[in-house]
């Protein structure tokens, strides 16, 4: 058997060159074509106004033919003519990218004194990117939408001389696409156009025997005016039918959105206490304590806030921070010359603390009651060390991970303070005694009412 090689090499030759053009029309799933097929006659001396709203790095494709001589001109936002050519019994094709975005100007001027000029124009804008529906990042907030079809307008109607027909259709979403399709009762359909809002000639037909469809992509939230001219005295009987389509995309869907809380912009002045250490030669005043938290869980507070510190930076720090509270507080009617009332039962001057003690809060219907209970030594867990002026200060594991310094002073914001988390403080100082300070800011969700 024999091989013929030329006849194997031909077939390669037109494989290839039907797979490229199939795979040259492969789009990504963020861009979009629309082709605006113009096919129009034009009176003498006419010149044809139409524009083109573009946005930067659009890509264009023109395609122009006439049998008879005429101008196409492209004029851009700010004047300038950007291309124009005359064409004459030949097909003219020209390709732009938009540098600008804005309202481009496309004239198409018959140069004839004696003729109309029939004119069949192809304008191809290829866009990208081009997103509908929700982002992804809101995808876990969205819903997805199926593909739907739907008929916006049908019917049969005539028209007549210098009685033209119009229709208004939409405003359609971002995304859709617009089908228009009009078949002849009697004699031929007649002369027609298709403009959006911004006046762009999406689609032109001259009268025809046979049946016009328009294929029209909606690059942006648009309504669309389609008019049919009449010159029959006797008038002309067609039938019309207007689909949208609304393609698979996903919304955002405002019931799936977290609302946000709303926090008091005043803290609440929870605790303020000092914690005297000796030094390491003190034998009366220990120079180690460990402040223990077992707050409960309460649902009315939004997170706490521990500060603590030592030295004179800390005082001075405080203290100001003490005097914008007291003035925010007194502004909205509230006395801050002691918050802690509204919060603990019993007498909150009196509480204080040994070296054995901790402080327990139990939720009760009169608010939250502190008291004091007895705790049992336990070893310090290995966490970070903060040293200021010969303190060493060992928070526990869960306030470590959230402290934070500002000013000279550290914080952590904690969803709780229950479950035993701590602070430890320890005088290194071998012949001076140190103070340092505790103080817990809670803020409050704020209810409806208050909103």
């Amino acid at each position: 058997m024999k091989i013929n090689m030329k006849k194997i090499a031909l077939l390669v030759f037109v494989g290839c060159t039907l797979i490229t053009p199939l795979a040259s029309l492969a789009q990504m799933d963020n861009e979009i074509t629309r082709a605006s097929n113009q096919s129009m006659h034009l009176k003498r001396k006419l010149i044809k106004n139409f524009n083109l709203v573009l946005r930067k790095f659009d890509h264009l494709t023109f395609e122009t033919y006439s049998p008879r001589k005429i101008n196409f001109r492209v004029i851009s936002p700010s004047g300038a003519i950007v291309h124009e050519a005359l064409i004459r019994k030949a097909k003219k094709t020209w390709q732009f990218d938009a540098i600008d975005s804005g309202n481009y100007s496309i004239q198409v001027e018959n140069l004839s004194f004696l003729f109309k000029a029939k004119v069949d124009q192809i304008i191809t804008i290829n866009r990208f990117p081009f997103q509908i529906g929700a982002p992804k990042d809101s995808i876990p907030f969205s819903q997805a939408v199926a593909r739907t079809q739907s008929i916006e307008s049908e019917g049969v109607f005539q028209i007549t001389r210098f009685n033209d027909k119009n229709l208004t259709i939409g405003p359609l979403e971002k995304g859709d696409t617009l089908l228009f399709t009009m078949n002849k009762v009697t004699k031929r359909s007649p002369p027609m156009e298709i403009v959006n809002g911004a006046y762009e000639l999406l689609f032109a037909s001259r009268k025809s025997r046979k049946t016009v469809e328009a294929v029209i992509p909606v690059l942006n939230k648009d309504s669309f005016q389609i008019t049919m001219i009449s010159k029959a005295w006797l008038g002309q009987e067609n039938n019309f039918r207007i689909d949208k389509i609304t393609p698979f995309k996903h919304v955002v869907d405002t019931n799936l959105i977290p609302r946000p809380i709303v926090y008091d912009t005043i803290p609440i002045d929870f605790l303020d206490t000092t914690i005297y250490l000796g030094a390491v030669r003190d034998y009366t005043n220990p120079n180690s304590e460990k402040f223990t938290f077992n707050f409960e869980a309460d649902t009315t507070i939004a997170f706490w806030s521990v500060v603590f510190g030592t030295g004179s930076q800390y005082e001075s720090v405080m203290a100001a921070l003490d005097e914008s509270i007291e003035t925010d507080s007194l502004g909205d009617g509230a006395l801050y010359t002691d918050v802690l009332k509204n919060y603990v039962l019993g007498d909150p001057l009196g509480l204080a603390f040994k070296k054995d003690q901790t402080l327990v809060s139990v939720r009760t219907t009169s608010g939250q009651n502190i008291t004091i209970a007895s705790k049992s030594v336990e070893t310090i867990e290995d966490s970070t060390s903060l040293v200021y002026d010969n303190v060493s200060i060992v928070p526990s594991p869960q306030i470590a991970s959230r402290v934070q310094i500002k000013s000279g002073i550290n914080f952590a914001l904690m969803d709780d303070l229950c479950c035993d988390h701590f602070l430890f403080f320890k005088n290194e100082d071998k012949n001076l005694g140190k103070k340092v300070y505790v103080k817990v800011l809670l803020f409050r969700i704020k209810k409806k009412d208050d909103i």
